[in-house]
């Protein structure tokens, strides 16, 4: 039975595509470098800034000194305004409620800087009962080790399999695996629900109230 729910943050609670879109580019114009689409940016997210740089910039443009001058960028500047066009996807406060309602202990946890994510929570979800929300911190793995993963699992006092991992990307399903969670994939957010499969989602959902049926029903 399904005791505690993970989720994600960006792409799967949070529409954050528009204000990463807009600092990222944002840095690259401050650093002389030309702007990338949309459609680069989000290819390029879910891995941490570090490797957003770096996939922007795959053919080695950027010295690793450079990569890291540039992400460093990206980290302040997004800390100060990269809660400016961030909304949570429809139906997912709904489902956060009646999650909390009914007792589910729930988590965050994210490769986004732990600054920016506590304060998208704060600013978007700031009645949320979560027991921790994990972001990248210096000197801890991210998503997908399964270290960081069963740190939060811990947080909620359940037992891995019987935690849902909730994301939207093939990281999430990923991390699901590689901590013994059950994998949750979401068709509304920035990677297809083909990605999610071949990393071995074990559920689908296109309506985040979906989450808390699982809740419900799986074994």
């Amino acid at each position: 039975m399904v005791k505690g729910v993970i989720f994600d943050l960006d792409g799967t609670l949070l529409d954050t595509l528009d204000d990463i879109h807009n600092v990222v580019n944002r840095v690259l114009q401050l650093n002389g470098l030309p702007s990338r689409t949309v459609l680069e940016v989000k290819a390029a997210v879910g891995r941490g800034v570090t490797e957003l740089v770096q996939r922007l910039f795959p053919s080695g443009e950027l010295s690793g000194q450079r990569v890291e001058k540039v992400a460093s960028d990206i980290r302040e500047i997004f800390l100060e305004h990269g809660t400016v066009l961030t909304k949570p996807y429809t139906g997912v406060e709904e489902m956060l409620d009646t999650l909390a309602g009914r007792g589910i202990p729930m988590a965050v946890l994210t490769n986004k800087p732990q600054a920016s994510a506590e304060k998208a929570v704060s600013v978007y979800l700031p009645d949320v009962p979560f027991r921790i929300v994990q972001g990248a911190m210096p000197g801890f793995p991210i998503k997908p080790e399964s270290e960081i993963a069963l740190k939060v699992v811990l947080k909620l006092g359940t037992l891995p399999e019987e935690t849902l991992m909730v994301g939207d990307s093939d990281v999430d399903m990923d991390t699901a695996k590689n901590a013994g969670l059950i994998a949750v994939g979401v068709s509304w957010g920035f990677r297809p629900v083909e990605l999610l499969l071949d990393h071995g989602a074990d559920v689908i959902v296109n309506d985040p109230m979906e989450i808390y049926g699982l809740t419900r029903t799986h074994r």
